[in-house]
């Protein structure tokens, strides 16, 4: 099977999973997210620890998962619902400082602080953004979520078609030094076509926000995401890696499919939840 077809149907099993995850059931979505900070987790843990220290890498996963699940309770049930699993969070955390007390290899700090990125860089991200997919009254609304993914889908779309086409050759390079394919053409493209996609929600009354509320929220996405795909770019360099892990034939691992997301939906959830839906 050709590398293009390999991608595009593990490309759209992933858009189908995610949409019905999104929209089906609360319970659905909250498997499927959990599932994905776990296999984010383990995907950075391969590249920045390998073997180190496999005891700790349990607890820290384990941490990772506590987090993500806390925050889904409290979005959707309350912060009282959500008391044991606050209170066995710093369990995990505690275990796996313990693991690195005991552990003799040569910079055992610097891994753990490897160890222990994944709760900043992959559940709280993940954890932000339950608090858009309930409202005040717990009521599930995935198919906000959805928007956002649909924006940021459109935005990757618009720089891979843009960029290879008129930022390959004769193009501005926009980081040459972290991920030389990136050019200002392909971010441009990104941009426009992450507007025109929340200009179309807008017109299908996909949010109930004014029209420069989408333009903001398309603007905060296409910027941001593309920083999230230049930090997990230096991540994979310095690791020396090509891809996070292969469980998408022809797009890698998940962190690569949500490195973009990570940084760029929080960031929209916040504004959404803090300077919409309180004005």
């Amino acid at each position: 099977m050709g590398t293009l077809i390999k991608r595009t149907l593990s490309g759209l099993v992933f858009i189908v999973v995610m949409i019905a995850g999104l929209l089906l059931h609360p319970l659905g979505y909250a498997v499927m997210m959990t599932a994905c900070v776990g296999i984010m987790v383990i995907e950075f843990y391969r590249m920045a620890l390998a073997g180190w220290n496999k005891t700790g890498q349990i607890f820290g996963f384990l941490s990772a998962i506590l987090l993500y699940v806390a925050s889904y309770i409290i979005a959707r049930y309350g912060a009282w619902a959500a008391r044991y699993w606050l209170l066995a969070l710093p369990l995990p955390v505690i275990a796996a400082w313990i693991s690195v007390l005991y552990n003799k290899s040569e910079d055992v700090f610097r891994f753990a602080a490897f160890l222990f990125l994944p709760l900043v860089y992959i559940a709280a991200p993940f954890s932000i953004i339950n608090f858009l997919a309930f409202n005040v009254l717990g009521m599930f609304q995935g198919i906000y979520i959805l928007n956002l993914f649909i924006i940021l889908w459109a935005s990757d779309i618009g720089g891979y078609l843009i960029g290879m086409g008129f930022g390959q050759k004769n193009g501005h390079k926009l980081f040459p030094r972290i991920s030389p394919k990136k050019s200002w053409e392909g971010f441009a493209g990104s941009v426009v076509f992450a507007l025109g996609t929340a200009l179309v929600l807008f017109k299908l009354e996909m949010f109930p926000f004014a029209w420069y509320h989408y333009v903001i929220i398309s603007l905060i996405i296409s910027a941001f995401g593309m920083l999230g795909d230049l930090i997990e770019s230096v991540m994979k360099r310095y690791f020396g890696v090509k891809d996070s892990g292969n469980i998408m034939p022809g797009h890698g691992g998940l962190l690569d499919r949500f490195d973009g997301a990570l940084i760029a939906l929080p960031i929209a959830v916040v504004y959404i939840l803090f300077i919409i839906i309180t004005v």
